[in-house]
């Protein structure tokens, strides 16, 4: 169900907090990159795991993500969600006609 809901998908949202971020989530969004599905990455964990300096998580998944984002983990939610829907629209492709919807 899980491949089915990302084909179904316009975009995928992905969090990248932990010390490692999910390796469900990391093959998500690599399955998505695949496919040529946009992501959205975030981050709102203060914790280092990037494996090369300056990358806030794997190299791999900062890389390959359409758009990404830090927030500070105090971000208001109200912040958060304008900022989330930015990036949804920076990495959305434009809605194509007559999708059908299931």
């Amino acid at each position: 169900m899980d491949v089915e809901a990302i084909d179904w998908a316009d975009v995928v949202i992905a969090s990248m907090d932990g010390p490692d971020p999910d390796s469900g989530t990391a093959w998500e969004c690599g399955y998505a990159f695949g496919k040529g599905k946009p992501v959205v990455c975030y981050r709102t964990d203060f914790r280092i795991s990037g494996d090369t300096k300056g990358a806030p998580y794997n190299l791999m998944l900062s890389e390959s993500a359409t758009t990404r984002f830090e927030a500070p983990f105090r971000t208001e939610p109200a912040q958060f969600r304008r900022c989330l829907l930015e990036h949804i629209r920076k990495a959305a492709p434009a809605r194509r006609r007559g999708r059908k919807r299931a």
